[in-house]
């Protein structure tokens, strides 16, 4: 009967204290980084200590569930960064889209060439690690060809966390400061609407994890917000005690991408995933110079929605960065999508290329039960 109470389960005292200690380093990474000056120290500073502490033996973890309240709050936060203007360029995001599918294939093939040539990646490890985000799908879809799956995984993980930590510098040497966070920040906080915002959030995201869409949590609560702020019904701040432990926990779940074990890997992989970065960042800058010169819009805003990273943590950093977070979410979730859609296919002909047949879908849960009936 340990750790239940009236049929709830709790998490074991071990995985309690990880998932504090986890906390804590990312919350004392933040605050050293704020201390500094830096924008987006919450996010940035965290996501670094919780690496290091990673790379360094302590086991970090941030769970599931905790994880998708995060994301959920955080979608909600930005949502309430979007403005009227946003509405005005929306008619925009068409050509903008256009431009970002041309930045992913040469993302793509630029990074790939490089693992292949300069680096002597195999085939099929340099594609699954040069595309540029959806590492689930990725991943997934990697399993199923002679990728080295560790070395896929790292070097996609060292991409988010130099990304993480290289924009928010770059824009602070720009002149970009961390007191432009969040557009509402000078509003007062009405209680009612702060409840109602959450509340919709929440129904909004649920109904968007569900239906399967990438980001869900995240999604809904942006939306339902955005529609909430954009109408006029909600005019409130999210106060600080809201906002911060939020950026404390992204900051917290991108840190924790690496694992201890991922150590010996990384004088092998780091040379070759920070040139396939470089190569990344390049390309995503040209093509975001030339939209924003296009669209008259912040060459900031498209870098971030260009950037080679993931949804949740740019979405938020955008907002803490001033920056339209729907302009910047909707990018991400496109590329997302494309890029679910094409992975599997992208996998399958390479397995046909290699000679192998298409793994049974069915398979590994047949054989799960199997192995489970054996133990009962």
């Amino acid at each position: 009967m340990s750790g239940q109470a009236g049929g709830f389960a709790l998490p074991p005292r071990e995985t309690l204290v990880r998932v504090a200690a986890t906390l804590a380093l990312s919350t004392a990474g933040g605050a050293l980084f704020a201390l500094i000056g830096l924008p987006a120290a919450w996010i940035s500073g965290g996501m670094l200590f919780v690496a290091a502490s990673s790379l360094g033996g302590f086991h970090t973890e941030i769970p599931s569930g905790l994880r998708n309240i995060i994301f959920l709050v955080l979608g909600v936060i930005s949502g309430t960064g979007v403005t009227p203007a946003t509405l005005n360029e929306v008619s925009s995001w068409p050509v903008s889209f256009f431009a970002l599918a041309i930045t992913v294939i040469l993302v793509t093939v630029g990074s790939y060439l490089l693992l292949v040539r300069m680096f002597r990646w195999d085939r099929h490890s340099a594609l699954f690690a040069a595309l540029p985000g959806a590492l689930s799908f990725v991943l997934a879809a990697a399993e199923m060809t002679s990728a080295d799956l560790r070395r896929v995984a790292i070097a996609q993980s060292l991409r988010l966390i130099i990304l993480l930590e290289a924009l928010p510098l770059a824009a602070f040497l720009a002149g970009v400061h961390p007191s432009a966070v969040g557009a509402r920040g000078v509003a007062s906080v009405d209680w009612g609407e702060l409840f109602l915002l959450f509340a919709a959030g929440a129904v909004c995201g649920f109904l968007l994890y569900k239906l399967r869409i990438p980001g869900g949590q995240m999604l809904g609560g942006l939306l339902a917000a955005a529609v909430l702020c954009v109408s006029g019904v909600v005019e409130t701040a999210i106060p600080a005690f809201i906002l911060i432990p939020s950026l404390i926990g992204i900051g917290a779940i991108a840190g924790c991408r690496l694992r201890p074990e991922d150590r010996p890997l990384l004088p092998k992989i780091l040379t070759a995933a920070g040139a396939a970065f470089a190569i990344a960042v390049v390309i995503s800058a040209i093509g975001a110079a030339i939209t924003s010169v296009i669209l008259d819009i912040s060459l900031l805003q498209t870098f971030m929605a260009f950037a080679p990273g993931a949804l949740e943590a740019l979405t938020i950093l955008a907002f803490t960065m001033n920056v339209d977070p729907a302009y910047v979410a909707a990018h991400h979730v496109v590329r997302f999508a494309a890029l679910a859609f094409a992975v599997p296919l992208l996998a399958r002909w390479l397995m046909r290329q290699e000679g192998h047949a298409a793994p049974d879908p069915e398979e590994p849960w047949e054989r799960g039960r199997s192995e489970r009936g054996k133990k009962t």
